[in-house]
């Protein structure tokens, strides 16, 4: 026997070890994959945002080499027949040599007034843009860039804003705003002929990944898969709250960064997420997970041999404690019950009296204590024999347990004399419960007619504590005087 323990101990042992190196094995590819994955995801949004952060800035230089290279500023205060015409064409051959969409000039109130598309159906020239952001910006003198849908073509595009301002000359008070030289450019942006061309390397598994740019209401603006453009995510995926997201019932480990220059817009990357038995199996797919699937088939197999013999004697020895420890409960219950009556006994009276009495010095609550005799009840006995006798107390000990509350409690002390404990009563309480008691066996139907003598006595919170003792004698002294005096009376402390 000692040895089978421990050949079990050595299974068991060598079972966790087994165990431990396989999930050691597992969690160092999962880390090993999530690593690569993030790694991918953090150096593809690097690139989109640096490529961004190019555009904006050849832009903005763009916009202020037109600027001071046309002289807009004398331009517009010239005036003249002949300087829309001029504008118009100068402008168009500006967009034509930057390869952007339009290049166009507001006033000052932000009405165009020139435009590269100038012969276009849908040309800018008298359309107001005041309200747009790079227009706001402009007006305070400060260089602007702006993603957004155009107010005319409905098209989504990137606006770059130069503010035109009429410098102090000598006589005028300060600089003057006069309008702001824009160029929109298309938007496929950083994505379409950026992001495409590493799709094939950041792929993992022969998943591609997908890079979103996400506009400040959630739609996706531009992608590497024209099919998402368009599409409205949800505001958690906007925010990126967590590390996995649920599109259109696929799940993907997402990124998130916040375009650079654009405030408001976000980069999101998106790799399809691989199922969770994959990724469970995935170190068992290899030289060492078969080893390691040999090696906890060996271990399972022994432990299995040897379960049925361990777990037939640890259920003998359990059924054996079991009935043991019923059987100490039954004796215990039978220890503090009074067989006859089924009223709890002395000893119980004692263990519950010291109970009560610490709760009430330490709550300082009322607590009354009654000493119950029935009177002449050695007659009954020796007239009608110790039968009725019995069945005379077991009506006595029913009455006062229909009588009194779930929270008193009755006992039998001995022979005809009973004990209520009454938590949470006064002396006065207690004194009209036991005349209930008392009316109730007056008025009852019984076999031979009997009465009871009583003493109540309560708790006394005086500088000598009261002990289980004290309050016994108490109460014995006032059953005595009863008994002196006549019986079939109750007579409580300080009573007359």
């Amino acid at each position: 026997m000692p040895l089978k323990y421990a050949f079990l101990k050595v299974c068991a042992i060598a079972l966790l070890a087994v165990v431990a190196s396989g999930l050691l094995i597992y969690q160092e590819n999962q880390n090993h994959r999530h690593a690569i994955q993030n790694y991918q995801a953090e150096q593809e949004l690097y690139r989109v945002n640096r490529y961004v952060e190019k555009l904006v800035q050849t832009r903005q230089q763009n916009v202020r080499t037109i600027t001071l290279t046309l002289d807009i500023p004398g331009q517009m205060q010239k005036g003249g027949e002949n300087l829309a015409p001029e504008l118009n064409h100068l402008l168009h051959n500006v967009k034509e040599s930057l390869s952007v969409e339009v290049v166009y000039l507001l006033d000052h109130n932000g009405v165009v007034l020139f435009s590269s598309n100038y012969l276009d159906a849908d040309s800018f020239i008298g359309h107001n843009f005041e309200s747009r952001y790079y227009f706001r910006q402009a007006k305070l003198g400060l260089p602007a860039q702006q993603i957004g849908l155009g107010l005319v073509t409905g098209e989504f595009g990137a606006y770059f804003a130069q503010p035109i301002i009429k410098e102090a000359e000598q006589g005028d008070a300060s600089a003057r705003f006069m309008g702001a030289l824009v160029i929109k450019d298309s938007f496929d942006l950083p994505l379409a002929r950026n992001s495409n061309e590493s799709v094939g390397e950041l792929a993992t598994a022969n998943l591609a990944s997908l890079t979103l740019l996400l506009n400040t209401s959630g739609e996706v603006a531009s992608s590497n898969d024209k099919s998402w453009i368009g599409k409205k995510l949800a505001q958690d995926t906007i925010n990126l709250e967590a590390d996995t997201l649920h599109i259109d019932g696929t799940e993907y480990y997402a990124t998130s960064t916040a375009l650079k220059d654009f405030p408001g817009w976000h980069i999101i990357r998106l790799q399809p997420a691989s199922s969770w038995v994959e990724d469970a199996f995935a170190p068992l797919i290899t030289h060492a997970g078969i080893v390691y699937l040999a090696m906890l088939a060996a271990v399972f197999v022994a432990m299995l041999r040897l379960y049925k013999r361990v777990a037939t004697s640890i259920r003998k020895r359990e059924i054996s404690h079991r009935r043991l420890r019923l059987s100490h409960q039954r004796y215990r219950r039978l220890s503090y019950r009074d067989p006859l009556t089924g009223l709890s006994n002395r000893r119980a009276y004692e263990n519950d009296l010291r109970r009560e009495l610490q709760r009430a010095d330490r709550y300082h609550h009322p607590l009354s204590v009654a000493l119950l005799d029935i009177d002449f009840f050695k007659k009954i006995n020796d007239q009608h024999g110790h039968d009725v006798g019995d069945r005379t107390l077991k009506y006595f000990a029913d009455l006062m347990k229909n009588n009194i509350r779930e929270t008193d409690m009755a006992y039998r002390f001995g022979g005809e004399e009973f004990i209520l404990l009454l938590p949470e009563t006064p002396l006065a309480e207690a004194e009209l419960l036991l005349g209930r008691i008392q009316n109730a066996l007056a008025g009852s139907n019984i076999e031979v007619p009997f009465t009871f003598s009583c003493g109540i006595t309560d708790h006394r919170n005086a500088d000598t504590p009261d002990t289980p003792d004290t309050i016994f004698e108490r109460a014995d002294t006032l059953l005595y005087h009863v008994k002196e005096n006549g019986r079939n009376a109750i007579k409580a402390q300080g009573s007359h």
